[in-house]
């Protein structure tokens, strides 16, 4: 029996083919499941949100400003409840007051936030000094600041929400070692923003 080597030659690559081709399907299919898998994130509130780094921890003011923005600060794609805001602010407050911030299970935003969740909504605050004598330096090293707080919602798929908050604020400071922080805050409903 005489073997031609053409022949042989030709039914090793006949049956090495399938073999290449599932080897390249499935880097194929693996590339593919990993571009799918890890879609980029949205940035948290789309970059515009403030941050610990935006205070001048050396002043009252600013602590307590940029605190009370950062606490109604939410974005719906990625915090579950609005103490995920104050989460984010425990770099403003004192060790006792940040220890204090802790997720409840459930949300208290009620409609308008779940109306903001639809749409992969943020809040978009703005504050003012709060009317009346509230605001004050107590101490040296103690300082009272008031703010009304005044937020709306944008959404990323372009959706209007006419839900709009409106709250005062009471954030009470210390300064230690040449250094404000939030040692306690407490907010009411002062109804929709006008």
């Amino acid at each position: 029996m005489m073997r031609h080597p053409l022949s042989l030659a030709a039914a090793l690559v006949l049956c090495a083919l399938p073999l290449t081709a599932c080897g390249a399907s499935s880097q194929a299919q693996q590339t593919s499941q990993t571009a799918t898998t890890s879609p980029t994130a949205p940035q948290l509130g789309e970059g515009i949100f403030a941050s610990p780094d935006d205070a001048d921890r050396a002043d009252a003011d600013s602590t307590a400003e940029v605190a009370a923005l950062m606490l109604h600060s939410w974005d719906t794609t990625t915090d579950r409840t609005e103490t995920a805001a104050a989460i984010r602010t425990k770099p403003l407050m004192s060790a006792d007051w940040a220890a204090h911030q802790v997720e409840p299970e459930r949300n208290a935003g009620g409609a308008p936030w779940i109306a903001a969740a639809q749409h992969q909504g943020y809040s978009v605050p703005s504050i003012i000094p709060a009317p009346g004598d509230v605001s004050r330096d107590v101490a040296p090293d103690k300082a009272i600041r008031a703010y009304t707080v005044e937020w709306t919602w944008t959404t990323r798929d372009g959706a209007t929400i006419h839900d709009t908050g409106r709250r005062q604020i009471t954030l009470y400071l210390e300064e230690h070692d040449g250094q404000w922080s939030v040692v306690g805050h407490q907010s009411r409903a002062m109804g929709e923003a006008r």
